[in-house]
């Protein structure tokens, strides 16, 4: 039999892929992590990862074993939450979003959640990439795709709109923009496209069949910059671009409408402090749904 302590090393090795990111993020060394695995696999007779040039890969053995180690890790994490709840109330929710709404959106609009619950602690991952649930990167994620995995609990949070915005300085110095088709003369700023995490980026072409890419960036905020440079013409949400005094609208009646999707663990979703942000999040939009689908300015406060 082996010991129970063991499926952490495990958990954690499948999760990072690598010895020494596991070993860093359970605050150990590689050799120690080594010898947790080493053990497990002589308690229970079989070979659990393969090493790759990618990392640590599990076999089908590994495969059978991780659903039993996440479904007893869940039982200790609700044991913990449950038992925190009743000494010291909320605690720490980890949100994994994309950076423009993490960053030009929810950061700035978190204060009444700690005012209402003083002893929350939010973490935000707001990067230009998918963050995973199910590897354990963030307690709620918000997604551009509406994910279809069994074990998590899915909502639609809210439609937003893209458009197209540009400087001054480059609307002046370039051939006037009067229609559609105008916009085949413009300098275009859009994504790196063999980096996207989601085809739901993939929006030049929406508005230009053959755009001139002047410039791309992993970062969308990077591209608001580029825009407001006068390097070329950006699509921008409208939560950015209709608040930002340096960009101008252009041709405003060509929109795209995309949405963002919140999801969690089913298990984490009976937690309290996790509901306490999920319906916070859900409000939050809701109350700023013209901002976010830009048909007009509203008050700050949900």
């Amino acid at each position: 039999m082996f010991d129970w302590n063991d499926l952490r090393f495990f958990l954690e090795l499948h999760r990072s892929g690598r010895l020494l990111l596991a070993a860093r993020r359970l605050k150990t060394t590689h050799a120690t992590v080594a010898r947790h695995i080493d053990a497990i696999e002589k308690a229970m007779g079989s070979q659990l990862f393969v090493q790759q040039a990618q990392g640590y890969t599990l076999t089908p053995a590994g495969q059978a074993l991780l659903k039993h180690a996440e479904a007893m890790e869940n039982v200790a994490l609700l044991a913990q939450e449950e038992l925190t709840q009743t000494v010291s109330p909320l605690g720490k929710v980890r949100i994994g979003v994309t950076e423009g709404l993490g960053v030009m959106f929810l950061a700035a609009r978190l204060g009444p959640l700690f005012e209402r619950f003083p002893g929350l602690e939010v973490e935000l991952v707001a990067v230009p990439r998918f963050v995973s649930i199910i590897n354990h990167e963030a307690d709620i994620s918000i997604l551009l795709e509406k994910p279809s995995i069994d074990q998590l609990i899915v909502r639609e949070l809210t439609p937003y709109t893209l458009a197209l915005y540009a400087s001054p300085d480059y609307l002046a110095r370039m051939p006037p923009i009067e229609q559609r088709e105008s916009l085949n003369a413009q300098q275009w700023i859009g994504y790196v496209d063999d980096l996207l995490f989601t085809q739901e980026l993939s929006l030049l072409t929406h508005f230009c069949r053959h755009p001139r890419v002047v410039f791309t960036s992993t970062s969308v905020i990077a591209q608001q910059q580029a825009a407001q440079s006068g390097l070329g013409l950006a699509v921008l949400p409208r939560y950015m671009g209709d608040q930002d005094p340096l960009l101008r609208p252009v041709l405003p009646e060509l929109s795209i409408e995309r949405h963002y999707w919140m999801c969690t663990r089913r298990d984490l979703h009976h937690s309290v402090r996790l509901r306490i942000v999920w319906d916070y999040l859900m409000e939050l939009c809701t109350h700023h749904s013209p901002l976010l689908r830009g048909a007009e300015r509203v008050s700050e406060r949900p």
